[in-house]
Parts: structure tokens; sequence; C-alpha cells
């Protein structure tokens, strides 16, 4: 006869969703390959395995916690790891299961039967627009059942589980019955089967009592292979995130407030001091800044949905990723498939994110208007751990071609992301920045494009980063001086002998290029600068950004192609918020690189 289960404390809890998380991981790549809704863009069960791997991580050393506090930190965890739609929704069912437990050190069936059904109703919330036969229905329908037999006086929570199971497994097969998109696909609910795998897992620990395997399942980085469907990032291109502190947040509000912008997908999970926000926009700024008006902004980040779209027909095995300090033309990026990790910038408390919150035209604006000089930061760890698990569960390799070491700490946030990828993402320094390094990053990824495998794009990549060349001019040194790349005397010299100073990356370091006659950006003297570093037989491929000063980057260009007889390609850009900081408005940047011959 089977034993009875009377309670389950904070030990059982943490050996049941171990095994429960493992058990996610395992079906990870099914579950992203059923995901047609809200947007068919195969992640349902990436994400939803990588926000528990951060559940999994807090419950460790969880010795000594009631069950209400251990469930707190999970909730926790739960609304900072959360990914995705579905991710952000089990935060909030977490939230109200929390919530609702009392003090004890464990918890009967009936308090499990309570908390899980308070855990539905407040996912139910979490929702701008709820859809029956999604994951909030089957985390209802698993409740009611709890609360049914609980209400029958059944105490064993082995019997009460048991019978939720089968009802969740019953809700999930009826979710196509509830959402015609999912029967139209021949599919279930992505995020209701991730929800019911959980459940599997727990009745496993609950039937054999065995978690041996398990931490080393959600510790091994699982290579998914694309699923081949296909994809339609449907009417918003970015999936945006970010998460609001403050004291009596109005959840109900902040949802109100997010429903007038052009959106979808939205869900507002957490409680009255953090609440964490997904949606899906075409400018995610106007997200952070309705967002910043109830709290302080944390986590903000936003997937380009568009390019995880085109994932599915990238040429190559071999996926480049780079940073906002390199000044790449978008349609360049987009034609080469380049990636991109953004670059964070602070005016005073308001933090923006580099071409996602702020664009080059409005930080040009901001900075003649504004007395504080911002500050440039590297990107978090984590976006780049997000790019690469992206890739590389679509079965790239990863050569990420960054900013000069010696000029930011973005690099080394790279390196660090890459350590978790078992030799499957490589870094590379270009020891530049802006054009340069761009011009690095552009044929790493034209490289890709014509299948050359990774050792032979980093080769190609060492051999030419000694040749690559970046030069910039300044129409005003403030902002050099101001951001604590110039020292001031400099400032002071160049305007009493009415000079220029003529800046570049040498050896990776920002350093002087020479000095030119006159004060301000002078597109004729820049390009002499460059045409005499030019050899006259080889054909160079070009890149010029500029601050806010399109006239003068045209008259370099022409200045340039009309005295150097071979170019490949002569790309004008904005220069981005990375360098425009520093660089300041009406600046102008060059960059050049020979040709490579093993390039078509």
């Amino acid at each position: 006869m089977t034993k009875a289960v009377a309670y389950i404390d904070t030990n059982r809890m943490v050996k049941a969703l171990t095994v429960a998380i493992a058990r996610l991981f395992q079906r990870r790549e099914y579950i992203d390959r059923i995901n047609v809704f809200p947007v068919p863009d195969g992640d349902t069960g990436t994400n939803m395995a990588f926000s528990f791997k951060v559940i999994h991580k807090a419950m460790l050393n969880a010795d000594g916690l009631s069950i209400k506090q251990l469930m707190k930190r999970v909730a926790d965890a739960s609304l900072d790891g959360s990914r995705g739609n579905s991710g952000a929704i089990m935060a909030q069912y977490f939230h109200g299961f929390s919530e609702a437990l009392g003090d004890s050190d464990s918890m009967n069936a009936a308090a499990l039967a309570a908390a899980s059904s308070a855990g539905a109703r407040a996912a139910w919330t979490a929702m701008s627009e709820p859809v029956a036969g999604t994951l909030p229905t089957v985390l209802e329908d698993f409740s009611i059942a709890l609360e049914s037999k609980t209400r029958q006086g059944v105490e064993d929570i082995r019997e009460v589980f048991e019978y939720g199971l089968s009802c969740a497994r019953e809700s999930l097969a009826r979710t196509p019955d509830l959402l015609p998109v999912l029967k139209q696909a021949g599919v279930v609910d992505a995020g209701g089967q991730a929800f019911v795998d959980l459940l599997e897992g727990i009745w496993s620990f609950i039937e054999n009592g065995e978690i041996e395997t398990a931490a080393a399942d959600i510790e091994d980085t699982i290579l998914v292979e694309g699923t081949g469907m296909e994809m339609d990032p449907g009417a918003h291109r970015f999936c945006t995130e970010c998460i609001i502190e403050g004291d009596a947040l109005d959840r109900a509000g902040i949802m109100k407030q997010l429903e007038m912008l052009d959106c979808s997908s939205l869900v507002v999970a957490g409680g009255n001091k953090r609440v964490r926000v997904h949606i899906h926009v075409n400018n995610p700024g106007e997200v952070y800044l309705a967002c910043e008006q109830f709290g302080e902004l944390h986590q903000q980040k936003a997937d380009d949905m568009k390019r995880q779209h085109g994932l599915m027909n990238q040429a190559g095995k071999v996926a480049i990723v780079t940073d906002s300090g390199a000044d790449i033309p978008f349609e360049e990026q987009e034609r080469l498939a380049i990636h991109m990790v953004s670059v964070r910038l602070n005016f005073g408390t308001t933090e923006y994110i580099d071409y996602v919150s702020l664009m080059p035209a409005d930080l040009y604006r901001m900075l003649e208007d504004c007395k504080e000089h911002p500050k440039t930061s590297q990107p978090p760890v984590g976006d780049f751990v997000r790019m690469y698990d992206l890739l590389t569960g679509h079965g790239y390799e990863v050569l990420s071609v960054g900013l000069s070491a010696e000029l930011s700490g973005t690099i080394q946030a790279a390196r660090t992301a890459a350590e978790r990828f078992a030799g499957r993402v490589r870094i590379f320094d270009t020891r530049s920045a802006s054009c340069g390094e761009g011009l690095l990053v552009a044929i790493a990824a034209q490289a890709a494009q014509q299948g050359m495998t990774l050792d032979e794009i980093e080769a190609l990549l060492t051999e030419f980063q000694p040749r690559c060349r970046v030069i910039a001019l300044a129409a005003d040194l403030t902002c050099l001086v101001r951001g604590g790349r110039l020292p001031a005397w400099v400032r002071k010299l160049t305007d009493f002998f009415h000079i220029s100073p003529l800046l570049t990356a040498k050896n990776g370091r920002f350093g002087l290029a020479g000095l030119t006659p006159g004060i301000g950006a002078n597109p004729v003297a820049l390009g002499k600068a460059a045409v005499r570093k030019m050899k006259k037989d080889l054909s160079y491929r070009i890149f010029i950004a500029h601050g806010a000063n399109p006239e003068g980057a045209r008259a370099l260009r022409r200045y340039i192609l009309g005295r150097h007889p071979r170019v490949h390609s002569c790309h004008i850009s904005e220069a981005g918020p990375a360098l425009g900081v520093h660089l300041g408005p009406g600046g102008l940047v060059v960059g050049f690189l020979p040709q490579p011959d093993q390039l078509n």
C-alpha cells in the first residue's frame, strides 16, 4: 500500500521543484516547437526553462526557511528572472501562491489547494487581455481540482495532487478547442504544456523520490536545434521587459497606462513593491517612459523578434554578435545578420538603452540641452547571456566581436557570459571602436554568410585587425573633456593655436593621430588624413559616422571617393550614442579597411 503524504515542508518542496525544473529542461525543445500563441517565436520552452533556472538557484541553501519563506523566495526569484509572456504569468502565480500561505513551517493538502487557487486568480490579473485556452486556464483547472478533492475531506497530498495532475492534462488537451489558432496549428498551448511538464516532474518525485540527476540536468546547457517553424513576429517588433521598484505600486494603474500604447501581449506581474512588465511594442522607449512614472526601473531589455525570426533563414553555421559601440549602418546590420547587444547610458538617474530607448538624434538634442554630461556603462552580463543562449539554442556557434577592452568593460562582460557556453561562444577584441569596430564586425559577418568556419573567421579578423584604421574629428571638444576622454589642457592648447586634434583608437587605446589647422570637424582635413593612410593599389571598405552632421559626412565621402581610385564600398551612418556621448554633436568619424581577398 502506498504511503500517504500528509504535508509538504521546505525540504520536500525544494526536492520536488528540482525534479520538476529538470523535467522542464528536458522538454524545452518540444515546447519551443509548439509555441504559436501569442507570437509564434519558438521560445516558450527556452524562456520557461531559464525562468525556472533562476528559481532553482534561489532555492539553494534554503535550510531553516518555513514553507512560506521559501515560496516568497521563489516568487521573488521568478519576478527577477522571468522571461517571456509565460514566465511573467508564472511569476504572478507564485506571488499569489506565497501570499496565501500561512506562517506554518509546512503546508497540508488544504493549504496547497488554497494557495494554488490564489496563485491562479493572480495569474489571470497579470494579463491585459486574458485569453482562454492559455496557461492561466490550465493553472485554474489544476487549482479547482485540488480544492475539489480537499473539500471532499481528502488529506493525502499524493491523492490530491494525482487528481490535480489528471485534470491539468485534460485542461491542456482542451486548449485547442478554446483557442482556434492552436487547433489550426494542431498543437496545445505551449505555456500550459510547460506547466503540465512541471507537474509531471513533481509527480515523478512523489512516486519515486529520485533527485540524483535533476540538479545536473538543470546546470547542463542544452543545445536545441532550430525547430524549422515559420515564425511571424506580428505587428510589434520588440519583446520588451523591465522591473519597476517603488512603494505602494499600483499594478492596475501601470497596466492601464501601458494599455494606452500601441502594444500586444501585455503582462504586468508582481506586488506593491516590485512589478515586472512584459509587453510587445515597436518603440521600447515609450514603455520605459510610461513605467518610470511609477517607480525606479531595473532590468530593462528589448529583444528584436524580427531579428529572431530571421535566425530561421540565416546562412552559415556561425552567428556574429557585437555591441553598440560599433557604428554599422542599419541596412548592413540587416543584410549581414549582425546581432547587437546595447550599451547603457545614464543622464542623471535615468538609464537609457543604446538604439532601443535612445536613438542618435535624441542623444544629440539632449547633449545640447542637458547641463549634466551623460555616462556610458557596459551592458549587463545577462544581456550577452540572453543573446548567446538564443543563438546557440538555434544551433549556431557564436563569435562575439567587441569594443576594445582598453576603452570599455563591455568585452569583459561578453567574456564572462561566454564562459557559460562550453566553447560554443568565442570572443574577439577588435582593439578599436566606432567605424573601426564596425568594419571588422562586417567582414566577420560576411565571412559567416559565405560559410567560413569559426576558426577561419577568427583567423581573418586576426589578420585584418592591425590593418583597420579609424580617425575622428570633433566639432567641439566640450563633450570629450566633460566625459574624461581628453584632458582640459588639450582643449586650451588647441583653442590657443587654433588647431584641432585628429583622434584614433591606437593599439586599442584612445590616442592622438595628428593635428589639423582650424577649429571644428572639417571634412576635407579628415579626408586628407584618411587618404594619406590608404595604399593606392588596395581596395578599401569605408564606414563614415557623424554626430547629427549628414552634410559633413557626405562631403567627407565625396573627398575620399574623388582622391582614392579603389573603393569597395563607402557607407554613411549616424554615430550611435556610445560614441556620440564623447564625440558630441557635429563630429565626424571615418574607418577604413583593405578589402579581404577571402571575401566575395
